[in-house]
Formats: C-alpha cells, sequence, structure tokens
C-alpha cells in the first residue's frame, strides 16, 4: 500500500510537468489590437478538459460546446484563448484551467493583459470652478484613468508648481488672494499626448487699492489727473470718488474714466476751488479700502543733484544744487542743516565724536526766482562750516499756495582742513554725497487707511522727522569705508 502511494505521488509529478507546454505571460499592447494568449497542454495521455476565465468570471468551457463565449472572443482547437479589438476593459488576468481526470485535480496558468491607453482626466470638482473665502480651505483634484498609471503635473497661471510628488490632489488654505488664479493638471502615460485640465480657483477678499501719486501738483488753468489702481476686488467692488467725505459731483469739466483696474479723475481745466482733498473708495460686501490725494498747487519735492561739478566741498564750504516743479513762482526756499558724523566736540577741538547728534537744525532761507516754471532750480553754497564733518541737508520750496513737503535727506561732508586730520576712517577716502530714496508709496485697506501725511508744520514749513540713527551710520559708514 505505502509502495502504490509512493508510485502515485510520482506519477502525479511527472504528470503535471508535462501539462502545460506554454508559460505565463504579461502582454502589454494597445487598444484595438488582437492577442492570442496560449493554453498548451499534453493531452495524450487522457481526454482533459480547459475552461478559461477572466479574473474569477467564466468565459468558456470545452466540454460544453453551446456555451457562448464573449464577444471578441474565441477559442481554438489547442485551447489557445483569442480576443480581438481590444479595448480597456479587456485589461484582466485570464486563467486556463485545465480540469484533469481523477485522481489529479485541476491546474491552472494565468496570463495577464494591459491594455495601454491614453490618459483621461476630470477635474474635481467637476465644473472646474471654485469660489472660496479668504481663510477657507481649498480642495481641488484630477482623476485620471489609463495604463500605465498616470503621472500628474500641477502649474498656476502657466507656472510651473514645484510640489514633492505627482499628486492628484491639492489642498491649501487659502491665506492670500494672491493663491487664486487658474490650477492646471497635466496628465501623462506615455501613450498618447498629455491632456490637461484646469481649475479655476476664486478667492473673495475685500478690495485693494493703490496709486503711484497721492501728492499731485497742478495750477489754475491747467489739466489734471488723479488715479487709482483697483488691484484686487472679489466680489467686484462699488467705486466712487469723494471730497471733503462728500461724493465728487461730476459735469463736463470733471469727468470719470475708467479703463481696466485703473480709475481717474479728470479735471480738464484745474479751477481754484477744485484745490483740496480726495479719496477714492473701492467696496464690497467683505470691506473697504480707500486712498486718499491731495490736488494741490504747493510745490512737487524738491531734488538734491549730486554731480561733482555742482557740488563742491572745501573744508568750510559746501555747494548744494536742487531742483523742484512748480507752476508757480517760487518765493523762497528753506535750507536746513546739521552736522550729523565725525564731528568735532566742542570740548575738545581735536576729537572726532561717532555719537548722533542733537536733533536740531539750522535753517538758511534761500531766495526764490522769478520764472514761471515748471521747473525751477537753484544754487547755494553753505560757508562757516567744520572741516572733516558729515553733515545732512534737506529743502522746502515755498510758492503762493504754500510749502512743499521736505526732500530726501543728502549727506555730504567737508573736506580736511585747518591742522586738523581725519581719523583713521576717513584718511585718503573719497567722501561722495549720498541721497536717501524716499519710500515707496503702499497699498491701503480699511483697516490701515492712507491718512494724508500732515507734517507737524512750523511757522516756516518745515517738518522735523525722526531719522533711524542706525539705518543712517551704516549708510554713511559704507561710503566712508569704501
Amino acid at each position: 500500500m505505502i509502495r502504490k502511494v509512493v508510485i502515485l505521488l510520482i506519477v502525479t509529478q511527472v504528470f503535471s510537468e508535462k501539462v502545460f507546454k506554454s508559460v505565463p505571460v504579461v502582454v502589454k499592447t494597445y487598444e484595438n489590437d488582437t492577442v492570442l494568449l496560449p493554453c498548451y497542454i499534453d493531452d495524450t495521455e487522457a481526454k482533459l478538459r480547459v475552461r478559461w476565465y477572466k479574473d474569477k468570471s467564466l468565459l468558456g468551457d470545452s466540454d460544453i460546446p453551446h456555451h457562448l463565449l464573449p464577444p471578441r472572443t474565441r477559442m481554438y482547437a489547442n485551447f489557445s484563448l483569442q480576443i480581438d479589438e481590444l479595448n480597456a476593459r479587456d485589461s484582466a488576468d485570464y486563467t486556463c484551467e485545465v480540469i484533469r481526470p481523477e485522481p489529479w485535480g485541476p491546474i491552472r496558468q494565468t496570463h495577464t493583459i494591459e491594455v495601454q491607453y491614453a490618459p483621461t482626466v476630470k477635474t474635481i470638482p467637476e465644473d472646474g470652478f471654485v469660489e472660496v473665502r479668504k481663510g477657507d480651505y481649498v480642495d481641488i483634484g484630477c482623476e485620471t484613468t489609463g495604463t500605465p498609471l498616470p503621472v500628474v503635473d500641477w502649474s498656476k497661471n502657466g507656472a510651473a508648481m514645484a510640489l514633492l510628488d505627482h499628486r492628484s490632489r491639492i489642498r491649501f488654505r487659502a491665506e492670500h488672494r494672491s493663491l487664486a488664479g487658474v490650477y492646471e493638471c497635466t496628465v501623462s502615460n506615455g501613450v498618447g499626448d498629455p491632456v490637461k485640465a484646469s481649475i479655476n480657483v476664486v478667492i473673495y477678499d475685500a478690495p485693494v487699492v493703490t496709486t503711484e501719486r497721492s501728492f499731485v501738483h497742478t495750477a489754475v488753468g491747467l489739466r489734471a489727473v488723479l488715479s487709482a489702481k483697483l488691484e484686487f476686488a472679489t466680489p467686484p467692488a462699488r467705486t466712487a470718488w469723494f471730497r471733503d467725505g462728500k461724493p465728487v459731483k461730476l459735469d463736463d469739466r470733471v469727468v470719470l474714466m475708467v479703463q481696466d483696474n485703473m480709475h481717474q479723475l479728470i479735471f480738464r481745466t484745474v479751477r481754484k476751488s477744485d484745490l483740496g482733498n480726495y479719496t477714492f473708495r473701492a467696496e464690497n460686501s467683505l470691506g473697504m479700502a480707500d486712498v486718499a490725494f491731495k490736488l494741490t498747487g504747493v510745490p512737487n519735492i524738491a531734488s538734491f543733484k549730486v554731480e561733482p561739478a555742482l557740488n563742491k566741498a572745501t573744508p568750510v564750504s559746501y555747494t548744494l544744487f536742487w531742483e523742484v516743479d512748480s507752476y508757480s513762482s517760487i518765493i523762497e526756499y528753506n535750507l536746513w542743516l546739521r552736522p550729523y558724523y565725525g564731528r568735532l566736540t566742542t570740548l575738545e577741538p581735536d576729537a572726532f565724536t561717532t555719537e548722533p547728534p542733537a536733533n536740531v537744525w539750522s535753517k538758511i532761507v534761500v531766495p526764490g526766482d522769478s520764472s514761471d516754471g515748471p521747473i525751477h532750480s537753484a544754487t547755494y553754497t553753505v560757508r562757516g562750516l567744520t572741516p572733516s564733518t558729515v553733515y545732512e541737508a534737506i529743502v522746502t520750496s515755498r510758492n503762493r499756495f504754500g510749502w512743499s513737503k521736505p526732500s530726501a535727506v543728502l549727506h555730504f561732508a567737508t573736506e580736511p582742513g585747518f591742522g586738523r586730520t581725519l581719523p583713521s576712517t576717513f584718511e585718503e577716502t573719497d567722501i561722495t554725497p549720498i541721497l536717501e530714496e524716499p519710500q515707496q508709496e503702499e497699498a491701503f485697506n480699511i483697516t490701515k487707511a492712507h491718512i494724508f501725511e500732515r507734517l507737524n508744520e512750523t511757522s516756516n514749513g518745515f517738518a522735523r522727522e525722526t531719522w533711524s540713527f542706525a539705518t543712517i551710520f551704516i549708510l554713511v559708514m559704507s561710503f566712508l569705508l569704501r
């Protein structure tokens, strides 16, 4: 009995080794192709029965001739299975099962078909449009199909997004309006051309308005324009122009013009009664923003000219040159000076100090000119200065409408002289005048409304300004040590 079992096992092993003449295959092909899956067996020893399965679903049985195979599918006499006109639904595991007579059980061989086809994409949300309020979360995505598995790349407003992986979903918080835009996914898998889909993300927020010039110089009889730029407003904003809190009265002489996001209040012919303070305001359901203007006849801010041919320095004097725009004659200038860095101390005449000076300015009144402009220039040589000293200067201008705002600060230095020597930081150094650039205008929202900067004017119209010692110290040292 034991011997028979052993012999049976040996026979079973030999039989199983001889059943399949074919080997499992993985077929990667394309749509509309034809595939022949082998099921070659050695059936010389006994009559065998073969069944084919697609995954776990029965396709055909060699012992049931009337069993209809699915369309586009046929089984040959050698038990091979052929599938014509392949499509994506034909991707599956196909198993050839051989039913053997007792005492042997069935054996199986599985082949795989991968129908490679170009990717498809569907956006999430399906309509490709997302609206959220500032601070809410945005959840967008691109559902893909395709074989091989597609790769997803993202871009925003045409610029590639640097993501850590090829994800199909993106989720982020709408913390700023700049996150709004058109998000596009590009899907590719090497089969056919890549496909794209876009999602328009709209972030609702309060308006933002800006201007390049809030101080507009003009004169009676001229044309003047106040321009405000509506940088952002979603939902769309209602806009209006005000003067002293009341809506501006429009007529044939004072008109509005809107082009794209630029809003202009145009005075075709300025009258004296037009001069004053104006406000452009934009408002939607989420907030309000405004920007203020001053239409005035006072001079524009003067500008120092930094040129070696004009700025002549001696140990005790320095020549300054500046220009100013004004449609009216300049009556006078106020030139303000104070020593800043490297000046001599009062207690020790030959000792230098780097301590910040007292915030005391000396004023020099410089006569204006009789020119009607619009460009006025002035030159003045300041005398009685201290050798080897850095000074800073500011100039203001007055015409019949009033005083201008202060100019940017000019830093300049006198030459060594009168037996005094410069400290080591000054030796053999070419000290060049430096003009501080004024700060740029920025956007103003309702929480940070632009209130027209009113200077604490003295009787002569000059406003004292507080300057950061650390900032100017670094600035002066940079050119002294250059």
